[in-house]
């Protein structure tokens, strides 16, 4: 009796190692931290994604009661999806509203699926903002007006070149 209640407790044991240990493998890993950007990677293989994150500085009137705001840019090697631009105002956009990234003057529509602002020109907004001093998110929150985040990018060279040596773009 005492032997089968060792190996069950054993097992249990084993299970909630093996558990633990695969829950931190998926987490991301830090890659770098790079003025207003940080960088990550998670997964391995297939599963590889890396991504650089910011925080707005400044707020131009942001809605009552919004969540955090963060724009990222993300590189899906399996997918050979590299530099994917998107926005979490961390407010809902107005029904039908366009939302309008400017980097130091070059201005960029963007789409709005789930909540979140997407680009559809990618390459041509990171190309801006490697050599950028800031970009702001134009938004329209419901029954508000124009809302404006803006993301310096002192860093974003770096966290982009950190993004490249871990996921190969």
């Amino acid at each position: 009796m005492a032997s089968f209640l060792f190996r069950r407790l054993l097992l249990a044991g084993l299970f909630a190692v093996a558990a633990a240990g695969a829950a931190r493998a998926e987490g991301p890993r830090l890659l770098g931290r790079f003025g207003d950007w940080t960088a990550y990677a998670a997964g391995e293989g297939q599963n590889r994604l890396c991504y650089a994150v910011s925080q707005p500085r400044r707020t131009f009137n942001g809605p009552r009661g919004r969540g955090e705001a963060y724009f990222t840019v993300t590189d899906r090697p399996a997918l050979h999806s590299f530099d994917v631009i998107s926005v979490a105002p961390g407010y809902p956009f107005q029904k039908g509203s366009v939302p309008e990234l400017d980097v130091d003057g070059d201005l960029y529509d963007l789409y709005v699926q789930d909540g979140t602002a997407w680009s559809r020109n990618d390459k041509a907004i990171v190309e801006s903002m490697l050599t950028g001093g800031s970009v702001i998110m134009h938004g329209r929150p419901p029954g508000g007006g124009d809302a404006a985040d803006t993301y310096p990018l002192d860093g974003f060279a770096r966290a982009h070149a950190a993004l490249g040596a871990a996921c190969g773009n």
